[in-house]
């Protein structure tokens, strides 16, 4: 038994070809993320931000998988761009639909619900990820400095936003 179990392991992590690790089931999985953190008293804003994160990768997602099917060419104009909007208001009919939107005044900020002024913020805060990421990259001659650095910078950069946000809210 033990053998297979290892040899499963050394085939998953070792032969696997590259794999698209992010769904279209985000949406469904950070609804639920946003319920169970309401539970725990969480402020919306601050799971909001990672919403944010998650918009912004399914968009980039949907675009290079379609740049994947059309030989590294864009169908459209702006694609990218309309990806990332799509998938914004995608998950912002999900969450209206799932009563996590426009329900109660409580959850409000600014006159905006809490998570979606998060979600703003993780969008300004991703794309600032990703220019952080090309900055440092521009200064150690087009190489990272450290292995997976786009997807560490991305997360800490969401944390810090969080973590600000906790602090003020």
């Amino acid at each position: 038994m033990k053998f297979y179990f290892i040899s499963f392991l050394f085939f998953s992590i070792f032969l696997i070809p590259n794999v698209l690790a992010h769904c279209p089931l985000c949406t469904a999985a950070t609804g639920a993320a946003v319920t169970i953190t309401r539970w725990y008293g969480l402020d919306d804003s601050i799971v909001g931000v990672f919403v944010g994160g998650m918009i912004v990768a399914s968009g980039l997602w949907f675009n290079n998988l379609a740049k994947k099917f059309n030989k590294g060419k864009g169908y459209l104009p702006f694609q990218s761009g309309i990806f990332l909007l799509l998938s914004f208001i995608l998950t912002i009919i999900t969450f209206y639909f799932a009563d996590l939107l426009g329900s109660n005044n409580m959850f409000k900020i600014f006159g905006i619900d809490r998570i979606l002024f998060g979600s703003i913020i993780g969008i300004i805060a991703s794309f600032a990820a990703f220019k952080l990421h090309d900055m440092l990259r521009i200064f150690n001659r087009n190489r990272n400095y450290f292995p997976y650095q786009s997807i560490l910078v991305l997360l800490l950069t969401l944390t810090i936003s969080s973590s600000v946000l906790y602090l003020v809210m």
